[in-house]
């Protein structure tokens, strides 16, 4: 059999491996199509001893066997016997794999009849299977199904799910459930209790008002280990017992385009989980606890803590929702005016219009000169030197990333000033004046003028940069938030008394080729 198919009263075989520690963790291996096991979400295994590239498997149903091969440094096991890195085996129905020689992650093959609601192998979404599912099925089936979209968000669908015009949103921790030791954090799965009696009645008069519910929870913890999958399931699965409602629940675990306050588990939403059915905005709304809000007493006195941070209400404002804090939603409380967003609005951001304030009135001076870029990883000072210096020839940028040291930076700038006609540009952060001094000694000594172009960039609008540049560029290298902070902590303003002889301060001014970048550019990320 070439590829997997199933029509009414065909009796066709499924490969599925089941873990022996856990039978309803199943995992359907389809014709042809490679899957690997290890350490992953998927398995729900931390043990650092497994890589997260363990196994690779290949079903082959013509022939009703399965080829296995060892890919992770560490033993995995056949039956109980032992293979190495790059071995491969032929497996049977019924023979026992482990992931991890003499482990408990041991896995069976089975070839199995599906159920009669068919598999198409065209539309696989996911290798991870609950025990009632085999495949990816219509969004209104009266099954529960839990979902990998990809590496970094889950989906549950709840049974009879019904997509609607109306959407109903709401954050999960501290907004749907609160925790019932107290702790900002739950210490096990059954650590929480329903934020308030109001909740349950308010869902269900929702969803009997034609309002489709759906959760959007940001879950790092899961990609970090610290959370365990397969028991956060459980307590999903446990909430909305109570809640007693069909709801679609998102889960991102990434700090990547899904995690709040970015709006990608909404962009799924609307794409791909909403039946095609258009999404109504101006009578959709999202509800979250992370508001913004100060420290501030409650009705009954109490001191509530400040909010974490300001995601809910910038996802809901990335998006264009109405935004309610738990307190406003379901306890009727007036509207909370007092929050705080971030200092950096990239709405402020003016696109393709060059902004400086020059005291000369020459951006290329004619002669030979050092230019000195002093600004923060993600202030474009990299892109400005590119496409508005280096392109009016006769410059020579000088980079650390490229040379590697500050020693090699010197001695490249030094030789280009001395033995040609070439201007330099020193492509660094250059944050102090100790920095600036190694090539300003440099121009001093062969007398060439110097100037310093100063990227008016402001510390979040950096790490808004950097953030932007990660979600839209996956080549380009990370920077961490730790890198523009020790930029800051490190600057001095330059200053003419270093010996430069012009400031030249110059705005950010962001170029987008593609629409969706420039919107996305405009919401707040961070």
């Amino acid at each position: 059999m070439s590829e997997l198919s199933v029509k009414s009263n065909d009796n066709v075989t499924l490969c599925v491996l089941v873990s022996d520690e856990n039978p309803e963790l199943k995992f359907i291996l389809l014709d042809n199509e490679p899957l690997i096991l290890g350490r992953t979400l998927q398995t729900g295994i931390d043990d650092q001893r497994l890589s997260k590239n363990q196994m690779k498997f290949i079903a082959d149903y013509s022939t009703a066997r399965v080829l296995v091969e060892q890919l992770g440094s560490n033993k995995s096991a056949v039956n109980n016997e032992s293979m190495i890195k790059g071995e491969k085996r032929l497996l049977n129905h019924g023979d026992k794999v482990a992931l991890l020689f003499n482990s408990n992650y041991t896995y069976r093959l089975d070839f199995v009849t599906p159920p009669s609601y068919g598999v198409d192998s065209n539309k696989r979404t996911t290798n991870y299977l609950d025990k009632e599912i085999y495949n990816k099925k219509p969004r209104s089936d009266s099954t529960s199904i839990w979902e990998y979209k990809n590496d970094s968000m889950m989906l549950y669908n709840s049974s009879n799910i019904v997509h609607k015009e109306k959407i109903a949103a709401f954050d999960l921790d501290g907004t749907l459930i609160v925790t019932k030791s107290g702790k900002v954090f739950p210490v096990d799965e059954n650590d929480w209790q329903i934020y308030s009696p109001e909740v349950i009645t308010s869902i269900s008069k929702l969803s009997d008002d034609g309002y489709k519910i759906v959760i959007f929870t940001n879950q790092g913890g899961i990609s970090k280990s610290k959370t365990n999958f397969l028991t956060f399931k459980i307590k999903i699965t446990n909430i909305l017992k109570v809640l007693k409602v069909p709801i679609q629940v998102f889960i991102a675990t990434e700090k990547d385009i899904n995690r709040k306050p970015a709006p990608g588990m909404w962009n799924i939403l609307v794409s791909d989980y909403n039946g095609g059915v258009p999404i109504n905005i101006d009578k959709s709304f999202f509800c979250g606890d992370a508001a913004g809000r100060s420290a501030r007493f409650s009705f009954d006195g109490k001191l509530i803590k400040k909010d974490h941070s300001c995601c809910d209400r910038l996802f809901a404002m990335n998006i264009g929702l109405k935004f309610y804090t738990p307190e406003e939603f379901f306890l009727k409380e007036p509207t909370e005016k007092l929050y705080a967003l971030p200092e950096f609005n990239p709405n402020d951001i003016k696109a393709n219009i060059l902004c400086t304030d020059l005291t000369s009135k020459v951006l290329i001076s004619p002669n030979k000169e050092m230019i000195i870029m002093v600004g923060c990883p993600g202030s474009g000072k990299s892109y400005f030197a590119l496409n508005n210096l280096l392109c009016h020839g006769h410059m020579k940028i000088i980079n650390r990333d490229t040379l590697g040291s500050w020693q090699k930076c010197v001695s490249e700038a030094k030789k280009y000033l001395r033995d040609s006609n070439c201007s330099v540009v020193i492509d660094n952060t250059n944050p102090d004046i100790e920095s600036r001094k190694r090539f300003i000694d440099v121009a001093k000594s062969l007398k060439i003028p110097i100037r310093v172009f100063l990227m008016n960039v402001s510390k979040d609008h950096g790490k808004h940069n950097n953030k932007f540049r990660e979600l839209t560029d996956k080549k380009h290298q990370k920077i961490s938030d730790a890198a523009i902070n020790f930029y800051f902590s490190k600057f001095q303003e330059p200053s003419k008394s270093e010996g430069i002889d012009e400031i030249v301060k110059i705005n950010f001014v962001p170029h987008f080729k593609d629409p969706n970048h420039e919107k996305l550019y405009k919401m707040f990320l961070l």
